[in-house]
């Protein structure tokens, strides 16, 4: 399992994150404080809180994770 924080601050990044993970062959959790959502689910992004930082969640090891952590880069902390 892999564990990072991203920061989202315009509803683009949102996209990207959901586009990055629907890509993937495995699940991606986010949350912001107690809200967890499906980053495959764009509708479930959007309850993120983008005030704060959001917690990921791969399930999958760093290896694998490695395409997904390139496509989101620039929103990682």
């Amino acid at each position: 399992m892999v564990k990072l924080k991203i920061r989202m601050e315009k509803p683009d990044d949102l996209t990207m994150l959901n586009a990055a993970a629907s890509a993937m062959p495995f699940d991606i959790d986010a949350s912001s404080g107690w809200y967890i959502a499906d980053a495959k689910s764009l509708v479930g992004l959007f309850g993120l809180k983008l005030s704060e930082p959001v917690r990921l969640k791969l399930y999958t090891d760093w290896k694998t994770a490695e395409p997904f952590l390139q496509s989101i880069r620039r929103l990682i902390l």
